[in-house]
């Protein structure tokens, strides 16, 4: 009785119109996936029509419940009024009517049960689509706020520009000194191409280094950097690689130790014969098993071919004075030992970066 009730309700609530717009087409999703319960609507219409709804409203409720309240109780009485009918006479006629009626009130009985469990099925379909949609807005809201708090790079053409390149996920990452010393504004420009506001954290002026973080708290890198960083002495003639910013796109250059030492002997640097242009300056030195051993300082100004290199040994020590938020142990792990040239270089691009200075 009770659910038939509220059938009723719901089939009288959007009768009269008194829905509100999510639950007029939630109910007319279901009167499309039920015959029975779309006649049903129609025949109460049809009543509506007939009788004052103000004054007959109880009278109609009470009326249906009470069909359906007696239908299986009367259906024994159904068939005997059908054997007398078959017998006497009239009889196509007669058995027609009888099975279309009593065909009509056994669907309409069944497809209750069935409403009752495709409403309850399309209420957890439209729960988890709402769900979808407010998980959705909320990744979008942060990632307008991410970029918004990336893009407030100033319209004016940058003073100077460098590479650098991360030393931890969490957005530390490290450029030649020259590169933005004398300048407030530091920007980094990730492989995306958006640019993120840095902030000078220690430097090296014997060496020339520079470790810069992101100022984003909530920014990352991709993944876990792929190379380590590595105090090495490496041989003459040893082949090295470097990645760089000397143009807009990133640049690959390769070459070989030619000194061990650097300009006018300099021990704590490495002379190579690898080409040197504005802009590859803080772009690492990165040996053939993927680990950084140097990070290019600058260039012989009579020769294109002779680059400068800092050894990793600086760097290394510049490290140790780094904020408690550095993961030193990232470092500490080569995941690009053993694989080809083309598939390092694919691995590294997402983690070596342009660093421009502004006014």
């Amino acid at each position: 009785m009770n659910e038939s009730s509220n059938t009723y309700e719901l089939i009288e609530k959007y009768c009269l119109d008194l829905m509100d717009e999510q639950e007029q087409a939630y109910f007319e999703s279901d009167m499309q996936a039920n015959p029975a319960l779309k006649k049903a609507v129609e025949e109460y219409r049809l009543l509506l029509q007939t009788f004052d709804h103000a004054q007959n409203s109880e009278f109609i409720h009470r009326s249906l419940d009470s069909l359906h309240l007696h239908s299986r109780t009367q259906t024994e009485k159904v068939f005997t009024q059908l054997r007398l009918h078959v017998n006497k006479y009239w009889r196509t006629a007669s058995v027609a009517a009888s099975v279309a009626f009593l065909a009509s009130i056994l669907t309409f009985v069944a497809a209750r049960s069935v409403y009752k469990k495709d409403t309850h099925t399309q209420y957890l379909k439209l729960r988890n689509e709402i769900n979808t949609i407010k998980k959705n807005q909320a990744d979008i809201a942060s990632e307008v706020d991410h970029v918004k708090k990336s893009t407030e790079v100033p319209d004016e053409p940058s003073k100077y520009s460098g590479t650098g390149f991360a030393l931890s996920q969490n957005g530390y990452l490290v450029t030649n000194l020259h590169v933005i010393e004398g300048y407030d504004k530091i920007f980094v420009f990730t492989q995306d191409n958006v640019g993120h506001q840095g902030e000078v954290v220690v430097t090296d002026e014997v060496n020339d280094l520079a470790i810069l973080r992101i100022k984003d708290q909530n920014f990352t890198f991709p993944s876990r950097v792929p190379y380590s960083v590595r105090k090495a002495n490496l041989s003459l003639a040893q082949r090295v690689y470097t990645l760089g910013y000397p143009k807009s796109d990133i640049v690959y250059s390769e070459g070989y130790i030619s000194s061990i030492t650097g300009f006018e002997g300099d021990s704590s640097q490495y002379q190579l014969e690898l080409p040197s242009v504005p802009g590859i300056s803080g772009s690492p030195i990165i040996d053939e098993t993927g680990n950084v051993v140097g990070i290019v300082s600058g260039k012989q100004s009579l020769s294109e071919g002779i680059t400068y290199a800092v050894r990793s040994k600086a760097l290394l020590n510049l490290i140790k004075d780094l904020p408690m938020d550095f993961a030193k142990n990232e470092i500490n792990n080569n995941l690009l030992k053993g694989q080809t040239r083309a598939n390092q270089v694919k691995n590294i691009q997402p983690f070596v970066c342009v660093v421009k200075v502004y006014n």
